[in-house]
């Protein structure tokens, strides 16, 4: 397996995903709002993708960016 994918910042102008932490209440994932794809910067990533961005990694997680727990 490939390690995490590097990406630009986010940029504000262009459809990115939500990022949340773990213990976030965010982070509780209702059935109806399931989306198995995040975005980044405009582009698709599919669930349990990953993306590395200014030195931090994030997973794609039913539609939100989820922070690794090494970070």
């Amino acid at each position: 397996m490939s390690g995490p994918r590097t990406v630009e910042p986010a940029d504000p102008a262009k459809k990115t995903s939500d990022i949340v932490s773990a213990t976030s209440d965010e982070a509780t994932v209702q059935m109806d709002q399931l989306d198995d794809q995040c975005f980044w910067n405009d582009e698709s990533f599919a669930q349990g993708a990953q993306i590395s961005v200014d030195g931090k990694c994030y997973t794609c997680s039913f539609g939100r960016w989820m922070p690794d727990e090494d970070d």
